[in-house]
């Protein structure tokens, strides 16, 4: 998958924000593997662990080279820092991922994010839940006197053969505050084995999956810049 990219035609640094309310959604594994792709895509990366689990720093710690542009954040001061001036820490793309709990830290990282991306399975139940409570929490943030914030759903861990997300999108449509992203991450083995060595769906290129894991995160990451764009 090659698209040519004009970096003129974005607003960067581009804040990519990764929540939900409950934890066990995925959101680790898409920020690891989504860093990755903007870095393959020539993009200078910034990925903040806010984690109570420290996930991603803790993967990166498996790899026989580290990443050198993970960072744990654990106070707001500094999360407002790393936002506000990406001078300091020389990023285009800052992927943040947030713990599962809401949490001050959390609804700071998604008043100051370009983009709120909750990832979720296509289980009815969960996504009712993710209506009722994550909307709440959304529409709390703007009652704060903010700016409005939305947050655009993922469908993450979807089965491979699985097509038809009508139902998903009456769902979603529920909320005013939120949207549904076209692209769609399927259930593959190689999301969980290649983090056994903490690599990406990008450098496992020897796990079965390698190419459709890859063209999904790229895909994913090609609808992110289309939403960036002037």
């Amino acid at each position: 998958m090659a698209k040519s990219l004009n970096k003129n035609r974005l607003n960067l640094p581009f804040i990519i924000n990764l929540s939900n309310q409950k934890g066990g959604v995925g959101k680790s594994t898409l920020a690891y593997n989504i860093a990755d792709g903007f870095r393959s895509l020539g993009f200078r990366v910034k990925l903040i662990d806010m984690d109570i689990q420290n996930s991603c720093m803790g993967l990166n710690s498996l790899r026989d080279k580290a990443f050198g542009d993970i960072e744990k954040v654990t106070d707001e001061a500094r999360l407002v820092e790393i936002i506000n001036d990406s001078s300091l820490d020389e990023f285009e793309v800052l992927v943040i991922d947030t713990g599962g709990f809401d949490l001050a830290l959390s609804r700071l990282a998604m008043v100051g994010a370009d983009i709120n991306l909750t990832p979720v399975s296509d289980k009815v139940t969960e996504l009712l839940g993710l209506v009722q409570k994550y909307s709440k929490i959304l529409h709390e943030i703007e009652s704060d006197g903010r700016n409005s914030v939305l947050s655009y759903t993922l469908l993450n861990r979807v089965h491979p053969l699985a097509t038809q997300f009508e139902h998903i999108e009456e769902i979603v449509k529920q909320s005013s505050q939120m949207r549904m992203m076209k692209s769609v991450i399927r259930e593959r083995s190689i999301y969980d084995k290649s983090l056994i060595h903490g690599e990406s769906v990008f450098e496992a290129k020897e796990l079965k999956g390698h190419k459709s894991a890859k063209d999904e995160i790229l895909s994913l990451c090609y609808e992110l810049i289309e939403k960036n764009e002037r």
